[in-house]
């Protein structure tokens, strides 16, 4: 019986050993880079005519860097908690969009250009992708250059370090930027008509805003994905959208029943109308590290850098601070 409990102790000493060099060699393998990009718009006049369909929105869990930033949980300030962090929205994004649409928030009607955190950072291992400070970026004689070009506007400047995994691992960072058209426009493009029956019913102002509240969503400016996953070789996918307001010709059909013949007449007429355009640009590219790689686009360009960096260490534990055992007094029975 001693025998076996020796056995079961020791081929339980193994697995655990095992699976420590398991999860080290799988750190080690990893190949972490650092990432900088810069978006800018192009106001030029073009031939392109853009498609008046809209993607759907996709439910595949991102690393969210910007989110953080500019929103403000009104629940959670009050009640002292901090939200959710980058590395929260890449391991778990199903929870903390739970938070986001259960809690209050205040969001910015404009997304800034430069995304950045506060203060230097470094990603450490098992904390995933991690947003870097504005210093940290090397992109500003690039951004000064595409500034002075006519006709350009910049979009999102950021950078961040992450680990490349495969495509089928990877997971993409949600980017999006500038003006929030929610309040005029629907996510498929069309006008938001005013509410005209407001004056009927009463003005319930509570209920209006709450059921608002929930239903709209913002309708950036900018925004979409970037997949940068490594198959033998980094490769850059991108799913943007670029959103300019503009209008559209649509038919209207009308049908009248005559009482004379007591047969039904059709009339068209055609009417322009606003709509919110979105223009898309998926690409999909092999690149090498530390070259600085152009995207180009008729209406939108994106600058981006993958760059070699130092493999990430473990994060280093605080000390736990220990009772002043002297300071107690001694115990006689």
């Amino acid at each position: 019986m001693l025998r076996l409990s020796k056995n079961r102790l020791s081929a339980a000493l193994a697995v655990s050993l095992l699976s420590g060099f398991a999860a080290n060699t799988f750190a080690a393998e990893e190949r972490w880079f650092e990432v900088e990009v810069y978006i800018f718009e192009r106001d030029v006049p073009t031939t392109e005519q853009w498609p008046t369909e809209t993607a759907t929105k996709s439910n595949r869990k991102t690393v969210d860097f910007i989110t953080p930033l500019i929103s403000t949980d009104l629940t959670a300030v009050s009640m002292g908690l901090n939200g959710c962090t980058s590395t929260d929205w890449a391991t778990d994004s199903v929870n903390c969009n739970e938070q986001m649409s259960s809690a209050k928030h205040k969001a910015m009607a404009d997304v800034p250009m430069q995304i950045s955190a506060p203060s230097p950072a470094v990603a450490h291992l098992g904390d995933g992708a991690v947003l870097l400070a504005q210093s940290q970026s090397q992109f500003k004689d690039i951004m000064a250059t595409i500034s002075r070009e006519k006709g350009t506007s910049s979009l999102l400047h950021m950078t961040w370090q992450q680990s490349m995994l495969p495509r089928n691992r990877a997971v993409p960072v949600k980017l999006f930027s500038g003006h929030d058209y929610s309040e005029e426009y629907e996510f498929n493009g069309q006008p938001i008509e005013a509410n005209n029956n407001s004056s009927e019913f009463g003005n319930f102002e509570f209920f209006s805003s709450q059921l608002s509240n929930n239903s709209q969503k913002p309708v950036w400016k900018f925004d979409g994905t970037i997949n940068i996953y490594l198959q033998h070789y980094l490769f850059i996918e991108t799913d943007f959208r670029l959103r300019e307001a503009g209008s559209k010709t649509v038919t209207l059909a009308s049908s009248e029943l005559r009482a004379d013949s007591n047969t039904v007449e059709t009339a068209s007429q055609e009417v322009t109308t606003p709509f919110l355009y979105s223009i898309p640009m998926t690409q999909n590219r092999r690149v090498r590290s530390d070259e600085v790689h152009y995207f180009d686009h008729p209406k939108m360009g994106m600058i981006i850098q993958i760059r070699k960096m130092e493999h990430p260490t473990a994060r280093v534990a605080e000390p736990v601070p220990q009772a002043d055992t002297a300071a107690l007094p001694d115990a006689s029975f």
